[in-house]
């Protein structure tokens, strides 16, 4: 028979055994196992997070810093096409619109003691101008064939080249230079609308268009020029001829 002392270190060091075996396969090892494992996923997700970040540096550009806004500033509003501006409830009888130009109306307050501004009329056309007029008719007698002409432009080089110098024509064709006239915007504007041509060189016999510095070119090719200012000029053109004929016929 075991004596009461060793009964009572065998019931102890059984409660000890007890209590060490619950310990690990009871709920103080989940609490270790979940400790642990909760530290490994906060690991791994701290390091992908600082992965990402230093990536997203690298690939993603910086956005400009948004400008800061002004103190006291006024928004500044545009009243779209066709929208008329607000007015303020109760003073509809105290506002009224008024045309701009004939064309875009504003809304001003009314002023009882001024009548409404009057619409301009549109500027009348170089065809209505009678001093344009006057002076395009001065123009077109001081010879049967008249070369509207800009001084810098190629094709009236070309023209006046083709009808100065090549032939020899009586009375003399009358050059005006448009960029060089008081009037040559005028004039130009109510030449396009008498005639239909609105470039230059634009050449005039007896008030009749022929053409400009290629129909010109292409006429003398065709060695049509003469006979198509003879026909146009009539009584009025003397002589036309070629240059360079006359001097094969000496």
């Amino acid at each position: 028979m075991f004596s009461q002392r060793r009964i009572r270190l065998l019931l102890i060091a059984a409660v000890v055994l007890m209590v060490t075996i619950f310990y690990y396969s009871g709920d103080a090892g989940t609490i270790q196992n979940q400790r642990f494992y909760r530290s490994t996923v906060a690991a791994i997700d701290a390091h992908r997070e600082a992965k990402e970040a230093a990536s997203k540096q690298n690939v993603q550009p910086q956005k400009p810093a948004a400008p800061k806004p002004v103190e006291n500033a006024k928004p500044v509003v545009k009243e779209a096409d066709g929208v008329k501006a607000a007015i303020p409830k109760g003073a509809s009888e105290e506002m009224e619109e008024i045309p701009i130009a004939g064309r875009t109306k504003m809304t001003v307050p009314k002023n009882k003691n001024q009548d409404p501004p009057k619409q301009q009329p549109d500027p009348a056309s170089s065809e209505d101008d009678p001093a344009v007029k006057n002076e395009l008719n001065a123009i077109l007698k001081r010879s049967p064939i008249v070369i509207f002409s800009k001084s810098y432009c190629p094709y009236s080089k070309r023209a006046k080249s083709i009808l100065l110098e090549k032939y020899n024509i009586v009375p003399a064709p009358h050059v005006v230079e448009l960029d060089q006239h008081a009037m040559g915007q005028q004039l130009q504007s109510l030449l396009a609308e008498n005639t239909g041509r609105r470039t230059v060189p634009n050449v005039l016999v007896n008030g009749k268009s022929i053409g400009g510095g290629d129909d010109v070119t292409a006429l003398d090719e065709k060695d049509e020029l003469a006979s198509t200012l003879k026909s146009l000029g009539g009584k009025w053109i003397q002589e036309v001829d070629r240059k360079d004929q006359n001097k094969q016929a000496e």
